[in-house]
């Protein structure tokens, strides 16, 4: 199992490789944000962000969180897993549930990285469309930024497409 110090590091290092290919990164530390240590990576995105960060919806933010997973000694001397997580917001105004399952089937269908799936977050929250992909490494080397860097556009180009399904079928 990974120290708390290894993992940040490791996040650390792809964070500063993320950034010089052009995408925003920030590692957390375990703490009230994080559970763990997690690379929060910025999901490219053909919306602008708002000038005034004071104005920022949840919706507006296109984030995937990323986190190293702790396997158990033989499952970690063959590979290591870095799992990135997102949430597709969106305020529909006549959420169809048959409607949102068609569009994650046909995302799952056509998605190169990845799987989407719709249910609640937490108990007692409202579904939402969620989108997971993971990064297998090879155990004990980095993480190639490149490989990295491909999940994270192809994540912002689904989430992209994901939301605009959403906000055409089910806002009418």
């Amino acid at each position: 199992m990974d120290t708390i110090g290894k993992k940040i590091r490791d996040l650390e290092q792809l964070k500063k490789e993320l950034e010089e290919l052009d995408l925003a990164a920030e590692v957390l530390t375990p703490g009230r944000l994080a559970e763990d240590a997690t690379l929060l990576v910025c999901l490219p995105s053909v919306d602008e962000v708002p000038d005034d960060l004071d104005d920022i919806e949840s919706e507006d933010l296109h984030l995937a969180s990323g986190m190293l997973v702790d396997l158990d000694d033989t499952g970690k001397s063959l590979a290591r897993y870095l799992i990135f997580y997102s949430q597709i917001r969106v305020k529909l105004e006549n959420p169809d549930e048959q409607c949102i399952l068609k569009m994650v089937n046909f995302m799952n269908r056509t998605s190169r990285v990845g799987h989407y799936f719709y249910g609640s977050a937490e108990e007692g929250q409202e579904p939402l469309v969620q989108y997971r992909a993971t990064v297998i490494g090879v155990s004990g080397e980095p993480f190639d930024a490149g490989v990295v860097a491909d999940t994270i556009l192809e994540m912002g180009m689904g989430y992209d497409l994901m939301k605009e399904m959403l906000l055409k079928e089910c806002t009418k």
